[in-house]
């Protein structure tokens, strides 16, 4: 651990409270110096016991919106099949589930390069489209989007801002990702909602087409992807903070928002539940977890 400045050492012995569980020291109990094991760099006075329980996380959550959807069949098979290590569902059904962890190096001798790739749902936290969560945040929130694509004027960067489209149903083969002009409104299709992109849409991805200089349509579902991707951390970093500001609680590691607002509640009411005696009512507890 670093050595403790001056102003450290004063506010470590005047401290009256664990800054982990922020109850009173008691005059017969053990203070220590919580440090992270990691930097060495010091945090705060906290109990003893409520430093033994304050340990590194090896979990490291991975982010994707509509995860419980299509997006994650064929992730688990590819999981499953080309990589070490077992994999951990949380089901809603057979074909949907909540969330899946990857565990790496598990049978390493050092448990901590023991690493679990958690994959969370976003859409379970924000229930809304990528491109009206992005609306709602201003511009200069959208930290990672910006050092990203930190060399374009004001007019470029408002464009990716706005959710992109792609003719997903028109791409069916590799080839037509090397058509050297966007694929007609036609293109743009979509099955699901029985009718091609607005107008408006279109614009907007010609636009994108010109101001970028995109050549294929290759390099125009690159753009696509990485904005998309990049617009989804600026939201879910921007939704991270704002849980820790306010309940003191990160949702990235939590897999829905109810799981974290219980937690929460817990945290600020610091209430003690009873203890269940009741056979029938800890089986519905389990059931409905």
């Amino acid at each position: 651990m670093e050595n403790l400045t001056r102003e450290q050492e004063v506010a470590y012995h005047s401290a009256t409270h664990c800054y982990i569980c922020e109850e009173p020291f008691a005059q017969d109990e053990t203070r220590v110096r919580d440090h992270c094991h990691l930097t060495g760099q010091y945090r705060d006075p906290a109990h003893s016991n409520c430093n033994l329980n304050y340990k590194e996380s090896y979990t490291i959550p991975i982010v994707f919106h509509n995860l419980s959807g299509y997006d994650s069949h064929f992730i688990i098979k590819e999981l499953a099949s080309n990589f070490k290590g077992t994999i951990e569902l949380l089901p809603i059904t057979k074909e949907k589930y909540i969330s899946f962890t990857k565990n790496v190096n598990e049978a390493d001798a050092v448990f901590r390069n023991h690493v679990k790739l958690r994959f969370i749902d976003s859409l379970r936290f924000l229930s809304s489209s990528l491109d009206k969560l992005a609306s709602f945040l201003s511009k200069d929130k959208l930290k990672i989007l910006r050092s990203e694509f930190s060399n374009l004027s004001i007019e470029d960067f408002d464009l990716l801002t706005l959710k992109g489209v792609f003719p997903y149903e028109y791409v069916d083969c590799v080839e037509k990702l090397q058509d050297t002009r966007l694929s007609p409104r036609e293109s743009f299709y979509s099955s699901l909602t029985g009718d091609a992109i607005s107008e408006s849409d279109y614009v907007h991805a010609e636009n994108i087409w010109q101001r970028f200089a995109i050549q294929t349509l290759g390099e125009y579902s690159d753009l696509y992807l990485k904005t998309d991707v990049v617009l989804l951390a600026d939201i879910f970093e921007n939704f991270r903070d704002s849980c820790i500001t306010s309940y003191g609680l990160d949702a990235a590691y939590y897999y829905t928002l109810p799981g974290f607002t219980w937690d929460a509640m817990l945290k600020h009411t610091r209430i003690n539940f009873e203890l269940l005696t009741d056979i029938d009512m800890v089986m519905f507890c389990l059931e409905t977890n």
